[in-house]
């Protein structure tokens, strides 16, 4: 065999694989946005919320982040042998239906848990259909890229009110710990903590329910691509909610010092409102690359997964 042969040979296959790949790959994108067809007016409300509202403008950055992991694993995740496609079509057929659900509300729910259905239903579908066209084995090759956009899903509004309740009294509870540790003569009664001068209040706008979601996103990618095991992966993410609780405590400690020995103005001014929010995201992060650190170090286990673009 000539040497000419030999170099096309390797360029033959992948085009045939890219040509296997393309119909497959049409029929997917056509499942996945047809039905978007019949829930236009919803859709139409979800991109609103997304524009307008802080709870919903994470949900490009989840499709953004999903698609670049599916891209970037493409070599790895279409290597594996397509399998059967029953449980995929499953997913999908649930997926439907949550999305027909969605659009027709006969539970008259909220606009805002009707969102969340409909999102739930889009995830569905999206991973059954390509389950469908590539098999399930591809599917659990693109396990990551399919379950981070579980991040997508709004939680409903009676559950999001529970998790809000249940982060604001650790955190009035970590507060109270916090002021104990460093002598800080305050007087706790519920959520209200009486400073000399000043009394502050564990708001539910203090629960950090929107940056420990930024924390537990940032863990699952930090575990994805420096763990690769499923078991160290959890721990992490397992461990931001007491890191998120311990972050919350101190911006509320640390303002509240500042208020009650420098100037009263730091309750009021953009420390508060604008950059302390930031600046103790930031303090979270830092906990969270030490609890990194420690996992890679000191507990090897799981089974390693490939690495992107290998």
């Amino acid at each position: 065999m000539s040497e000419a042969v030999k170099r096309a040979q390797p360029a033959f296959a992948l085009t045939s694989a890219r040509r296997r790949a393309f119909f497959p790959g049409i029929g997917c994108l056509l499942v996945c946005i047809l039905p978007a067809i019949f829930v236009r007016i919803l859709l139409r409300d979800l991109l609103a919320l997304v524009w307008d509202d802080d709870a919903y403008s994470h949900i490009p950055f989840v499709l953004a982040v999903s698609a670049f992991f599916l891209v970037a694993d493409r070599k790895r995740i279409f290597a594996a042998p397509a399998g059967p496609r029953g449980m995929p079509a499953a997913i999908a057929i649930a997926g439907a239906a949550g999305v027909a659900l969605a659009g027709v509300n006969p539970w008259h729910w909220s606009e805002s848990d009707q969102i969340s259905l409909l999102v739930l239903g889009f995830v569905l579908l999206w991973t059954g259909a390509f389950g469908i066209c590539f098999g399930e084995n591809t599917m659990r090759a693109a396990r990551f890229p399919l379950l981070f956009l579980w991040f997508a899903i709004p939680t409903p509004k009676a559950v999001l009110s529970e998790i809000i309740a249940l982060l604001q009294r650790a955190s009035a509870d970590a507060v109270d710990v916090v002021f104990r540790l460093f002598h800080t003569p305050a007087a706790r009664r519920g959520f209200e903590f009486a400073l000399p001068g000043v009394t502050i209040r564990v708001a539910e706008e203090c629960s950090g329910i929107r940056s420990t979601l930024a924390l537990v996103m940032t863990a699952a990618l930090a575990g994805h691509l420096w763990l690769r095991s499923f078991g160290r992966s959890l721990l992490l993410c397992v461990a931001i909610i007491p890191i998120a609780i311990l972050k919350n405590a101190l911006r509320i400690a640390v303002l509240s010092w500042l208020a009650v020995y420098v100037d009263m103005r730091f309750l009021t001014g953009s420390i508060h409102h604008q950059y302390g929010g930031m600046i103790f995201f930031v303090v979270g992060l830092l906990m969270m690359w030490a609890v990194l650190a420690v996992l890679q170090r000191h507990f090897p286990f799981g089974v390693r997964a490939s690495a992107p673009h290998e």
